[in-house]
């Protein structure tokens, strides 16, 4: 396979039965794909195959042998996934935030990293994605597609967020519908192209009182959209997956 890699196109999914590895075709080679067990919390996030019951009156029940969940794997995309409740512009700063998205995600057994999508003066909200994964799909926790990639969140003349599309917290909610979020918008203290405004990041996300921080509302234009709210709102925390888990064999 790897001799033969020049003959696949860019963006190819390949599976090897032997030994159930499945490959990404990126432009310098064969990427492994971490293959995720489905033991899914939603019924359209990662399907498997159901376990097979045995008959009560069979006489070779001790022969039977249950169907495990398959393995299958991800297609390669960025998960975009709000902390389970609301928060105020004092989150303990950046990495109080980061470390919110960090434990949530290992609450709900997700594989990957993710980090707040928040901009200080130390980190520009752009930056925040690794380069090399900016062009995949961003998409919601049942893997629906919000937006065409990292970089589109950034460009004036796209149309982002899909009409309809929900956005989910890490716990299940539909934070578009759910009335915990009765401020239908985001924290991000960012400018339409990513870098962080000075004084519109609530202190660097350690203050309420006196402090002012940019957001967008969920709309199709998503951080072109963008407003200063008083510190003191409770609004909806995002948090970016920052890569694909890729094993890189080659």
């Amino acid at each position: 396979m790897s001799q033969a890699w020049e003959e696949v196109s860019e963006g190819s999914l390949v599976y090897v039965k032997e030994p159930s590895s499945a490959f990404f075709r990126t432009n310098t080679g064969w990427s492994k794909i971490m293959l995720e067990e489905s033991d899914p919390i939603f019924p359209n996030d990662d399907p498997f195959l159901p376990e097979e019951i045995p008959d009560e009156d069979s006489d070779n029940r001790d022969e039977i042998v249950a169907v495990l969940p398959s393995i299958i794997p991800r297609i390669p995309s960025l998960r975009v996934i709000a902390l389970n409740i609301p928060l105020t512009g004092d989150m303990t700063g950046i990495r109080g935030a980061d470390l919110q998205c960090y434990r949530q995600a290992q609450e709900m057994s997700l594989y990957g990293t993710f980090r707040a999508l928040l901009s200080s003066s130390s980190q520009s909200l752009s930056s925040i994605v690794k380069k090399t994964d900016r062009g995949l799909p961003i998409v919601n926790l049942k893997g629906e597609l919000l937006a065409r990639n990292w970089n589109s969140l950034f460009d004036s003349k796209l149309s982002l967020h899909k009409s309809g599309v929900p956005i989910y917290s890490f716990n299940g909610r539909n934070i578009l519908s759910d009335s915990l979020w009765p401020h239908k918008a985001f924290w991000h203290g960012s400018s339409q192209r990513g870098s962080s405004v000075r004084g519109r990041n609530c202190k660097e996300w350690r203050q309420q009182v006196n402090a002012e921080g940019l957001a967008s509302p969920f709309t199709q234009r998503w951080l072109q959209e963008n407003d200063s709210f008083s510190c003191t709102k409770t609004l909806a925390v995002l948090c970016i997956e920052i890569a694909f888990p890729y094993y890189y064999m080659w």
